[in-house]
This record gives C-alpha cells, structure tokens and sequence, in this order.
C-alpha cells in the first residue's frame, strides 16, 4: 500500500467532514478563537493516542496472540457498526448525546476522532506494513487533513448548510460500509486459507 493509500483510508475512517456538525454543536458558545484552541489540543491528543496504537500494535498482536484473520473480521464489524450508526443515527449514539460544556479528551478526541475502528485499523496496518516511517507519515497526514477540516467547520457549516453537512456525512457513512465490507472480506479470505 502506498503512503497516500494507508492516508485516506486513515482520514475517512476519522471522518472529519461527519464531525463538523457535532464538533459545532459542542462549541458553538465558545469565542472563536477558543474554538480554534480547541481543535488543535483534542487533535493533538488524538494524534497522541494514533501514535501509541502505532508503536503498541504489534506487541499487543504478539502477547495476546490474536491473529490478522481476527483483526480483519473485528475491525471490519466495528467499522461497519460506525458506519451504520452514521447511516441511522440513534438516540444512544456518541453523536447523539454530547455532553456539556468544553469538550476534553471525550467525547471529540476520543471516540469521535480517534474511536475503536481507526485504532483498530492503526494496529492492524502497523503489524502488515514493515515501514514504520510509512505508517507515522499516513497517520500524520491524515491527521493534518482532518484538523484542517475541523478548523474549517464554521466555513463548511456556512457554504454547506445543515443539509449539506448531513448529505456528506451519509455519503462518508455509505464510503466507510464499502470499507468494512471489504475488510471483513479481506478476513473471511484468511480464515478460509488458514483452514
């Protein structure tokens, strides 16, 4: 896989552009320039915790002896629920039930950023690809292109409107399914060779 490859699949498993509207919602009170110092703490602290699955992935494969078919299957079912939670949205989704007041760590960071399918699929690329420059490098841009669009919020929610927000958001929602399809599949296959 090249850089760009392991970055998008990154950058639509964070899904920005379907944050936008809950990162508002959750800071809408605020002055902007706060909201700006905002973005850039929980993306920092986002980061932070890609970087650590990153580095742990492989020792955690190792000590509790899971294999790539497992990982496949489960984060292709975690990534696929997301997906349909995106798809629906219910009244026990993270987005559903923001808390009050500024966010810290939770809920923008983690799980909205950073949620179990994307440390999952970290975890899972850092034990396949051999390249540790190439992993940092894909998590880093995919990073920087998600905290740009966070950033931007205010001038999408403005040229895009509520509706637009919520078309983008369904379409990431349908990018991600495909996605999990794919890697389930991908896990199937392996655990069919494996038999």
């Amino acid at each position: 896989m090249t850089l760009f490859n392991i970055a998008f699949m990154l950058f639509l498993i964070m899904d920005p552009i379907g944050n936008v509207s809950s990162y508002l919602n959750l800071v809408n009170e605020l002055p902007r320039k706060r909201q700006n110092w905002i973005v850039i703490r929980e993306m920092l602290i986002a980061l932070a915790f890609m970087l650590l699955f990153n580095a742990i992935g492989e020792y955690i494969f190792d000590i509790l002896q899971i294999s790539h078919t497992v990982v496949r299957l489960s984060s292709g079912l975690i990534l696929f629920l997301v997906a349909i939670k995106i798809l629906f949205p219910s009244i026990d989704s993270p987005r559903a039930n923001l808390p009050k007041g500024e966010p810290f760590v939770i809920p923008l960071a983690i799980p909205l950023v950073a949620g179990p399918s994307l440390l999952a699929t970290i975890m899972l690329y850092a034990h396949e690809i051999p390249s540790i420059s190439l992993m940092v490098s894909a998590i880093f841009l995919a990073w920087l292109a998600a905290s740009l669009v966070l950033l931007a919020s205010p001038y999408l929610k403005r040229a895009l409107g509520n509706n637009g927000l919520m078309a983008c958001e369904r379409l990431m929602g349908m990018i991600l399914i495909l996605l999990a399809i794919q890697r389930f599949a991908e896990g199937v296959q392996l655990f069919v060779k494996s038999m």
